[in-house]
């Protein structure tokens, strides 16, 4: 059996005007189109039911039994459409509305390039409405006196006038670069006592890492040191130590190679990453870029 042919929503709206209005130039005019047009379309919809919908005479036109009841079936559904197509269209500008604006977030800056830029273009491709502005910086700044919506920041809560939440706990591990000479494993009095180690402005990492692993003896302090993390991983690329990476900040040395790890003990850190915002709800932008973090966090693991 072939399939029925379907009237086009034109020749329905047509037939729905004409009926409405008494004429086929008044029904035109309701939608904007000639007599001609809606005459055309009406024609067309008769030819695909086989019947006539309107007589035609000198005076005007006059609707069919065939006509007033099939408008009486597809009337109802025209209206439907209509009020369907209408929520849609509220729901579709309501969400773009909702989505739409501007986030501002202030960001250490080892976590904005290690972490954070590498995953943005993901978010844009997501919400290509939001957009972000990151504010690089090392300072805990006051978010709403700066304008941003809210914190990255690398610490310990509680922050006065925050509400802060965990981002990412902090894992350190010594990483060194491939071609730093080590045979096997280093004991943990030859990282204390002997291998050329790396610093950041949080000394007290290797201290920290030592003690966990179970070193008893006094902590390491000398050594290079830099202000900024990713110095410091730069540092152990270019073979100069062994520095401690946090988390998986290093991710990107590691999967390309340039650093491997260089003991297998792994310690927890005493800081971590987390999110940190004027005490209150967000603008609905940042509640969306906020949870978008959190999901991203979790799902690294």
């Amino acid at each position: 059996m072939r399939p029925t042919r379907l009237p086009s929503m034109e020749q329905l709206r047509a037939l729905d005007a004409a009926l409405r209005a008494g004429s086929f130039g008044r029904g035109g005019a309701a939608l904007g189109l000639t007599h001609g047009a809606v005459s055309r379309h009406i024609a067309a919809l008769e030819a695909m039911l086989g019947a006539p919908l309107f007589l035609r005479s000198p005076r005007g036109v006059e609707p069919t039994a065939l006509a007033r009841r099939y408008h009486a079936d597809v009337a109802p559904l025209l209206a439907g459409i209509e009020a369907a197509t209408q929520r849609a269209a509220s729901r579709g500008r309501r969400r773009a509305q909702d989505g739409a604006g501007e986030v501002r977030v202030g960001v250490v800056p080892t976590f904005a390039a290690r972490w954070l830029l590498p995953r943005l273009p993901a978010f844009s491709r997501a919400y290509p409405s939001i957009r972000v502005e990151v504010a690089a910086t090392t300072e805990l700044q006051d978010a709403q006196r700066n304008g941003l919506d809210f914190l990255v920041r690398h610490g310990l809560p509680p922050w006065p006038g925050l509400e802060a939440e965990l981002l990412i706990a902090e894992t350190l591990r010594p990483v060194r670069s491939p071609h730093f000479k080590l045979r096997g494993t280093p004991s943990l009095k030859a990282i204390a006592e002997r291998l050329p180690l790396i610093f950041d402005v949080n000394r007290d990492h290797w201290a920290g890492w030592l003690a966990a692993a179970g070193w008893k003896g006094e902590p390491p302090t000398n050594g290079l040191t830099f202000s900024d993390f990713g110095l410091t991983l730069e540092a152990a690329a270019a073979g100069l130590g062994l520095a401690l990476t946090r988390g998986d900040l290093a991710e990107r040395e590691i999967a390309s190679g340039r650093l491997v790890y260089a003991h297998p003990f792994a310690a927890p850190g005493p800081r971590a990453f987390h999110l940190a915002r004027p005490i209150g709800p967000l603008r609905r932008p940042a509640q969306i870029f906020w949870d978008w973090m959190r999901a991203e966090a979790a799902a690294a693991g």
